[in-house]
């Protein structure tokens, strides 16, 4: 498998999970108000990518939903890259 590096804006929603002490929802992970996070398509390309865990919530409404960090995640969010397949 190769390392890949995540994107700052990643690895600071992740590092976002990571210090929260229960889950966080979607809209509190919209670190960045811009027009890349507008949509919450964010989360659900993080939740594709295995980074993130949806406990709460649907596809459909991604800022409605609250996220876990994966084991994937948690190594992504300490050290900046992740091994993807």
């Amino acid at each position: 498998m190769a390392v890949f590096p995540v994107s700052h804006m990643q690895w600071q929603t992740l590092r976002a999970v990571k210090r929260s002490r229960k889950p966080p929802t979607g809209r509190e992970l919209r670190l960045n108000p811009t027009q890349s996070t507008k949509d919450g398509s964010f989360l659900t390309k993080m939740v594709e990518e295995g980074l993130l865990t949806r406990v709460t919530g649907t596809e459909n409404e991604p800022f409605a939903g609250t996220y876990s960090l994966t084991d994937l995640g948690k190594h992504a969010a300490e050290y900046g890259e992740c091994e993807l397949p």
